[in-house]
């Protein structure tokens, strides 16, 4: 039940409702913010037929954020194009602010119940805490479990498929696009499969693949098929981090989650590291789905 109380109050705080495109998105509550779901993103025929790398895909079409919950997603962009080595202002900023937020105090709780965490510890003991889980480089690499998991492995460059575990960063990232250029070929998006839970009129996770034909100079093609995973939809940074707070101190490769009536597998990546087990990255696996 911690991830369905985690998601509770994220929604209640700094999380944006994941409406679905003619399926839930009326009525659409501008004070408490939304995102709209596009389950089926290609652009029409008619305008397909020339693909080109300025025809966006845009699987969220509309993302209204209220100014009451802005500060939250402009915490997240000062970190987007930081590094663990170049953004410790950026990191206690946002750490600072996010810490006591509604749904990381129920991972400041799991984490004490557990004995993980020292009862009654100070707010800087507890954001110390989370930086030795989120933002320290793992062994032997430039990265660390929030870039994994926020950014995709790859800083905040815009990166077109793939390691897509925060909707935000998809979202703001502006992308894909139909045609992806590469050195020596062109990968057109032929198809774009995103997929929901079965009885949920939300969009609480979603799950997208790509079916691609890469064409080379040559003139030789390929297709092939990418799929991005699964990820939450709508949460705010600080409710993500709660969730792979929980994830990780769980200790679990899979971990199986009830989110308003809907069963999950949350699958957790780790490595082994001065003999404990560290999370890697984590991310929803949708059991029962609905295709387009």
């Amino acid at each position: 039940m911690i991830f369905h109380e985690i998601w509770e109050a994220d929604m209640t705080s700094n999380g944006v409702l994941p409406l679905i495109k003619g399926v839930s998105e009326d009525p659409k509550k501008t004070d408490t913010g939304y995102v709209i779901v596009d389950m089926n993103p290609m652009p029409e025929p008619d305008s397909s037929a020339n693909a080109s790398e300025h025809n966006k895909i845009s699987v969220f079409k509309e993302v209204v954020i209220p100014a009451g919950k802005q500060r939250s997603y402009d915490l997240f962009m000062k970190l987007h194009d930081k590094t663990t080595s170049t953004g410790a202002a950026e990191i206690n900023e946002f750490l600072g602010f996010a810490a006591n937020t509604p749904p990381m105090r129920l991972a400041r709780k799991y984490a004490e119940d557990n004995h993980q965490l020292k009862a009654g510890c100070s707010m800087e003991e507890w954001i110390q805490f989370l930086k030795a889980i989120w933002f320290e480089p793992f062994k032997g690499s430039n990265t660390c479990y929030f870039e994994q998991v926020f950014l995709g492995g790859q800083g905040g460059k815009r990166h077109k498929l793939g390691g897509q575990l925060f909707w935000y960063h998809y979202y703001v990232n502006d992308g894909p696009y139909e045609a992806l250029k590469k050195a020596d070929s062109i990968v057109f998006i032929k198809h774009v499969e995103v997929t929901r839970t079965e009885e949920s009129k939300l969009a609480e996770v979603i799950s997208i693949k790509y079916t691609l034909e890469e064409q080379e100079n040559g003139g030789q093609s390929q297709i092939s098929i990418k799929d991005a995973g699964g990820f939450f939809v709508g949460t705010s940074a600080e409710g993500l981090m709660a969730m792979g707070t929980v994830a990780s101190l769980d200790g679990r490769e899979h971990i199986p989650v009830e989110l308003n009536g809907e069963s999950f597998d949350l699958t957790v990546v780790h490595m082994k590291e001065n003999g404990k087990d560290l999370a890697r990255t984590f991310y929803p696996v949708i059991k029962e789905a609905v295709p387009v």
